[in-house]
């Protein structure tokens, strides 16, 4: 494998299971099925593979891998083929989200419930533990934004869970 990060398959398929359970599951934070989230998360992997410079460490494979799968995600949300998939889908066929969703705290339900310009910084701040400045960077936008965000995402998850708290 010339030209690649990863001189060697082993070193790949190293960096596939260290890196593998975190991406499938924040590509099914933004697709809701099983099906669409391990595309995407495939998907970053086939990215990574014809990446042509080496990662610096484990911190930026994780933070590159993140910004490509939660991009890769976005894009097939906007597709106009995905769109008309998902309207065509018989309600008994398709996976409820409401069922796999019942495994998870209320906490994690209502941050998948917000919309993507918060979820994204909630998801990369208190999951993923990267700092304002960090997500700032990552996200291409000025990090007071990414405090406004953190804090209007907080204002409406506590509404949310008093909401369903019956509070």
């Amino acid at each position: 494998m010339a030209d690649t990060a990863f001189p060697t398959d082993a070193d790949f398929e190293v960096f596939y299971e260290r890196h593998w359970k975190y991406v499938y599951r924040l590509c099914f934070s933004y697709m809701k099925n099983q099906s669409d989230a391990e595309d995407c998360a495939e998907d970053a992997f086939v990215r990574a593979l014809s990446r042509d410079l080496p990662f610096e460490d484990e911190v930026h494979e994780r933070k590159w891998l993140t910004v490509t799968a939660i991009n890769l995600c976005k894009d097939k949300l906007k597709s106009a083929a995905y769109k008309t998939t998902i309207s065509m889908e018989d309600d008994s066929v398709k996976e409820p989200a409401a069922e796999e969703a019942e495994d998870f705290s209320d906490v994690l339900d209502a941050v998948l419930a917000l919309p993507a310009k918060y979820k994204d910084v909630v998801w990369l701040f208190y999951y993923d533990g990267y700092q304002t400045d960090e997500i700032a960077s990552m996200l291409e936008r000025p990090a007071s934004t990414i405090r406004n965000q953190l804090r209007d995402a907080r204002a409406i998850l506590k509404k949310t869970l008093e909401r369903s708290r019956g509070s």
